[in-house]
């Protein structure tokens, strides 16, 4: 079965990652798009510091607190989670009067959105005439952020010097003066700022004439659009659309305890308010997607079963928009869940291993602890511990390292995800214990049906494991496709880089292939290719312009101006050439 045929889980679109550090902002996944497909495995590969990890992260809210999503939708497709209940009486019923009202009261406001627009471009030219315009605030304080940066990153290293060492000493010296420098230069944005405020002031005060001009016009706006609002009457058909609005807005903020929906409630007044103000048009999906953002993300209203006083709503599950710990309850571990690289580090050392697991069953799932209990024992027993029933109330430190990952395996599929995330689920353990959690995971996948996403960096686990393979780097999936296509027929050459790094191709007395240098830096503004600066096959072009996703078949995509039509022919480098034949003459060499 082709990939469009399947279900997409998750959808990726356009994802940035950015992290607060130190006063600076780090951006560590940049511009990604990718759609992960019901009952795939899928392996994300790429060097420490790539993005592999921060990127999964998003896909459950397990960013640390100082990262966030800067842009982009990342979708959760599951029908389950998304169909919405709310019975419409007693607190429900006060929330959609209230709004149904607010709305009805307000939307003579439509009306007059033109004018209303005119009236805030002309303030906001009126302001202008003696202030700073927004976009030369912003240049000013992006000077003077850069210049702050650079004295961060200058103390940091200061602090790392001796200065009882003559070197350092020196080092030091440099350091200081150069800090010297930049705090002048500061100083001298900010006297270029305060001249242009001051010869704004001036200008103003030589312009009267014309600022008096637009006060009188700001005026006969205001007045013209008091009057196309007093005029205005609502439609038969508004009233309906307001009334859909207000049952979106029962079944968006009704699941909420009632302090939070007394907040939502304000937020969605506030933004509804300006909606109308500015003539957005309301029975557009995106708009009011928009304006819900504000608050809670918006549930569809479908249907109003009168018998039962019950909206019927659907969710558009949008995991970078999410806020509240309450809902991601509802996802993180239930649909989707993750097996971390250390197993020790997963499990609390205090708590029996069956009270672990039971812990996780009885939050997610309805049922009694008799219940819970058994189906505790059931997954012990489907991840291989032997005897589960005596080794219910074992703990941790009485399992080998293998155990313990197999305990952690039934953690996260304890409730059943349709995503499991694996991150270097072998790395901490012995190689002896690796093939059988790989072999576990594949097993369980093909029995209970769920995404296996792998992150890693070993080339051989992704040959055995996945379908697809998307390789990453500097923050940015650069080639994506079918196993057979990523490695066989590689497109990109940073993937060249990472097969020629296979162990299993070393000749007996040569070096191992390593990659020249370090990733990018994610603090700075990447220009190009960010693979350039250490790729010996780079072009001109991938040092000042960043190459678009080229096509390579229907499954398989590339992001490097090799696949450009006016780029040169290159081939593969020779110790990845026949690739297929090499690694099965190494397999039948060790007798697999």
């Amino acid at each position: 079965m082709e990939n469009n045929e399947k279900k997409v889980l998750l959808s990726l679109k356009d994802v940035d990652v950015k992290f607060n550090v130190r006063g600076r902002t780090l951006q560590a996944i940049r511009n990604v798009s990718l759609d992960v497909y019901e009952n795939e495995s899928l392996a994300i590969v790429g060097e420490s510091g790539s993005g592999k990890s921060v990127l999964t992260k998003t896909f459950a809210g397990m960013l640390d607190s100082n990262g966030y999503i800067s842009h982009g939708s990342i979708i959760l497709s599951d029908d389950e989670i998304s169909k919405t209940d709310a019975v419409l009486t007693g607190r429900n019923l006060s929330i959609f009067n209230k709004f149904f009202d607010f709305l009805n009261k307000n939307s003579n406001l439509e009306a007059a959105g033109e004018d209303y627009k005119n009236i805030v471009l002309l303030e906001k030219q009126i302001n202008n005439a003696k202030n700073l315009t927004e976009d030369e605030v912003a240049e000013f304080e992006a000077k003077i952020k850069e210049v702050q940066d650079k004295i961060v990153d200058r103390t940091n290293y200061l602090w790392t010097l001796d200065k009882k060492n003559a070197e350092d000493a020196k080092e030091i010296e440099k350091i200081n003066a150069k800090l010297a420098e930049y705090e002048d230069r500061i100083k001298r944005i900010s006297d270029e700022r305060s001249a242009l405020e001051a010869k704004r002031v001036e200008e103003f005060k030589n312009n009267t004439a014309k600022y008096d001009q637009d006060r009188a016009k700001l005026a006969s706006l205001k007045e013209e659009y008091a009057k196309k609002v007093a005029a205005a009457t609502i439609s038969a058909e508004t009233k309906e659309r307001n009334k859909k609005i207000a049952y979106e807005v029962v079944l968006s903020i009704g699941r909420y305890p009632f302090k939070d929906q007394i907040r939502f409630e304000r937020q969605l007044k506030k933004a509804f308010l300006t909606a109308l103000k500015f003539g957005e048009d309301l029975t557009d999906a995106e708009v009011l997607n928009k304006v819900f953002e504000t608050s809670v993300f918006r549930v569809e209203y479908r249907s109003f079963d009168e018998a039962t006083q019950t909206l019927h709503g659907y969710a558009i599950i949008d995991c970078a928009k999410i806020k509240y710990t309450n809902d991601w309850q509802k996802i993180r571990g239930c649909r989707i869940a993750t097996v971390f690289q250390d197993p020790m580090t997963s499990l609390n050392p205090v708590i029996t291993i069956g009270k672990q697991i039971m812990t996780v069953i009885l939050k997610h799932q309805k049922c009694s602890k008799d219940e819970a209990k058994r189906r505790t024992i059931d997954i012990m027993g489907k991840v291989g511990i032997p005897d589960p029933e005596k080794r219910f109330d074992d703990y941790p430190f009485e399992y080998s390292g293998g155990m313990r990952q197999r305990i952690v395996i039934a953690i996260a599929l304890s409730c059943q995800p349709k995503i499991l995330i694996c991150d270097e689920p072998t790395t901490a353990l012995d190689v002896t214990i690796q093939a059988q959690i790989i072999r576990l995971i594949k097993d369980l996948q093909k029995e209970l049906g769920f995404t296996t996403v792998y992150i890693t960096h070993d080339l051989g686990v992704v040959a055995n494991v996945a379908e697809r393979v998307a390789v990453i780097y500097g923050g940015q999936i650069v080639e994506i496709g079918t196993v057979e296509e990523v490695f066989y027929d590689p497109k990109h050459p940073y993937t060249w880089a990472l097969l020629s790094s296979l162990p299993q191709l070393a000749e007996r007395g040569s070096e191992l292939f390593s990659i020249k240098g370090t990733p990018p830096s994610l603090y700075n503004k990447i220009v190009g290719d960010a693979f350039a600066p250490r790729n010996p096959y780079a072009l001109a072009i991938d040092l000042v312009k960043e190459p678009p996703v080229f096509k390579v078949s229907e499954t398989h995509y590339a992001k490097t101006w090799l696949l450009d039509p006016r780029a040169p022919k290159i081939d593969l480098p020779a110790n990845i050439q026949n690739l297929h034949e090499k690694m099965l003459k190494t397999y039948v060499d060790f007798g697999s």
